[in-house]
């Protein structure tokens, strides 16, 4: 049988979602197109017949890290080495171009396969998930939180000093993701952001970044309560990537209503990134970081 390895493309977004979908995935083909715009040669693809059956992302935030995601394989073709050929491929694309740091978010299944090409855990990242009528999604307590805050709302975008802070945050710049991240809505303070977005089972909250529990809490507060009030999908399924490093994440999501779901491990190949998760309220998704 021959394996042919190429970009992927826009054509192909149909066949990556049936990738992410039988993996049981919550991204959209609006997710997977974002992440085309975003890095259109390192979206990578293995190919049998013309059918796609595996796929891998690469995100460059700039020369100091890029983000590895949506490593997937097609049921019938796993265990024949597709994702490590994709890997090899990913991390020498990432040489290539002179890029210092890569890393993935990955299942248990997967953390074998990325200890053997020179990745180490840096820690746990969790999801979270609250489903409709769960306690806390019935408004009540985000009310308490919103009743003094009125953030702004993302739609002009996210300004120059909260890209600082998400900065800093990260340990990266990100601005071209985070443009791309705000056109599916979030609100904004002085010292803060939430976005959140559409997924095939439910609505993904984050990234969320801020100076303070307190400023997470408020911001988190009133973009749940926006979304309560939209009257065509009412107190809808959500979603919620978090560090359980960052105790104050944690509070925040079982405030909320929200229970932990499963968890991943956070690797990093290359030098260590000078970041501040006490900073990082939620991620931007396993895909994304």
């Amino acid at each position: 049988m021959s394996f042919s390895l190429r970009d992927l493309n826009f054509d192909d977004v149909p066949s990556s979602m049936e990738l992410s979908t039988l993996a049981g995935w919550n991204q959209t083909s609006e997710d997977w197109s974002r992440i085309l715009r975003l890095s259109p040669g390192g979206c990578r693809c293995i190919e049998v017949a013309g059918e796609v059956v595996a796929t891998t992302t690469l995100l460059a935030y700039g020369t100091e890290l890029a983000w590895v995601g949506m490593v997937l394989t097609r049921p019938e073709h796993r265990r024949k080495g597709l994702a490590r050929r994709l890997m090899e491929d990913a991390i020498a694309h990432a040489e290539r171009d002179g890029i210092r740091t890569l890393k993935l978010d990955a299942t248990e299944e997967g953390r074998p396969l990325y200890e053997s090409l020179g990745f180490v855990v840096e820690g746990e990242i969790e999801r979270w998930g609250r489903d409709p009528g769960a306690p806390g999604s019935d408004g009540k307590a985000v009310n308490a939180d919103s009743l003094s805050r009125q953030p702004e709302h993302v739609g002009r975008g996210i300004p120059d000093y909260l890209l600082a802070l998400d900065a800093e945050a990260f340990g990266v710049s990100r601005e071209a993701a985070l443009r791309e991240l705000s056109r599916s809505g979030g609100s904004l303070s002085g010292t803060g952001y939430v976005l959140s977005r559409p997924g095939r089972v439910a609505r993904s909250l984050g990234p969320c970044i801020a100076s303070s529990e307190d400023e997470a809490r408020g911001l988190i507060a009133t973009h749940l309560m926006s979304h309560l009030e939209v009257a065509e999908n009412p107190q809808s399924s959500w979603f919620w990537d978090l560090l359980p490093s960052n105790a104050a994440a944690v509070r925040c999501a079982t405030k909320f209503g929200f229970t932990r779901r499963r968890s991943l491990w956070r690797m990093r190949r290359g030098k260590p990134i000078e970041n501040n998760d006490a900073m990082v309220f939620a991620t931007a998704g396993f895909e994304l970081g």
